[in-house]
C-alpha cells in the first residue's frame, strides 16, 4: 500500500477520468435515447426538430476522386486505405486496399471489377494486376450504359462510377487522356471498415492510431492514461522490491 495520499493521486486521476467518461455517455443517452440502437443505411431523422446521431452517420458515404495527370493516388474512404493507379500505358485503373503504420505497409488486397454481376477485370503484365480497362468504359458508354461498376476484394466492396465532361469529350478514353476524369465511390454502411477489438484499440493507443480518432486525439488519450499507469507500476515495483529485499 502506498504510504501517503500523494502516491494515490494517479489512481484518483484515472478513476475520475473513467467516471467522467461514464457520466458523459449517460448524458448522451439521456439526450438521444436511440444513440446506441441499430440504424439502416439512409435512414432519416427521428423527429421534426431533433435528429438521431446515427441517422446522420448511417448514410452511404460518397467520395469523389479527381483523376488528373498524377499516376498514383492514396486516400481513405469508408475507413479503408485505398490506393489507385492510373495506368497510362494500358489505359486503365488498378485499385487496392492496404494497411499501414508509419513506413510499414501490409495487407495489400486488389479489387476485381464487375458489371451487372459479370467479372470484367483485365489482367496485365507479369504481376497480373487486376485492372478495369478503358475499352470497357468506352464500350458501355457507346451503348448508353451507365459507367457504374462494382469493385470487390476479399475485405470490402465499393460501387464506383466514372464521370467526365460529355460536352468536352466524346469518350471516357478522351477524358482519360485529357486528365479530366472522376471516380465517384459509394460505400454502404455494411462495407465500412468498422471492425475493432480490444487488441486493435490498445495497439492504436500506443501508435496514436485509435480507429476513427484523429492522431492528436489518440495522443491526448495516451498522455492522460499511460503516464499515470506507468507511475503506479513504478511505485508498485518499488514496494515489491522493498518488501522482498527490505528498506522499501
Amino acid at each position: 500500500m502506498p504510504g501517503n495520499l500523494a502516491e494515490l493521486r494517479p489512481l484518483i486521476f484515472i478513476c475520475a477520468f473513467i467516471g467522467l467518461a461514464v457520466l458523459l455517455v449517460g448524458w448522451m443517452v439521456t439526450e438521444s435515447p436511440t444513440l446506441f440502437l441499430g440504424a439502416d443505411a439512409g435512414s432519416s431523422s427521428t423527429g421534426s426538430s431533433s435528429q438521431n446521431p446515427l441517422s446522420l452517420m448511417a448514410w452511404n458515404e460518397t467520395y469523389i476522386l479527381n483523376i488528373t495527370d498524377t499516376l498514383t493516388y492514396t486516400f481513405k474512404v469508408g475507413g479503408w486505405n485505398v490506393h489507385v493507379e492510373k495506368c497510362e500505358d494500358t489505359k486503365g485503373f488498378f485499385m487496392e486496399t492496404y494497411d499501414y503504420w508509419w513506413i510499414f505497409y501490409w495487407n495489400y488486397d486488389a479489387f476485381r471489377w464487375f458489371k451487372d454481376g459479370v467479372d470484367i477485370t483485365h489482367e496485365y503484365g507479369e504481376l497480373m494486376k487486376e485492372r478495369i480497362d478503358l475499352t470497357q468504359l468506352d464500350s458501355d458508354f457507346a451503348e448508353g450504359k451507365s459507367l457504374g461498376y462494382d469493385a470487390k476484394n476479399s475485405r470490402t466492396q465499393f460501387f464506383v462510377t466514372f464521370a467526365f465532361n460529355t460536352t468536352k469529350y466524346e469518350l471516357p478514353t478522351d477524358a482519360f487522356d485529357g486528365d479530366e476524369m472522376h471516380m465517384i465511390f459509394n460505400i454502404d454502411w455494411d462495407d465500412r471498415n468498422t471492425n475493432i477489438n480490444a487488441l486493435s484499440f490498445i495497439a492504436g493507443l500506443f501508435t496514436f492510431s485509435v480507429p476513427g480518432a484523429p492522431i492528436y486525439v489518440s495522443a491526448i488519450i495516451w498522455l492522460m492514461l499511460f503516464p499515470p499507469l506507468a507511475y503506479l507500476t513504478f511505485i508498485f515495483v518499488l514496494k515489491i522490491l522493498g518488501a522482498i529485499f527490505g528498506g522499501g
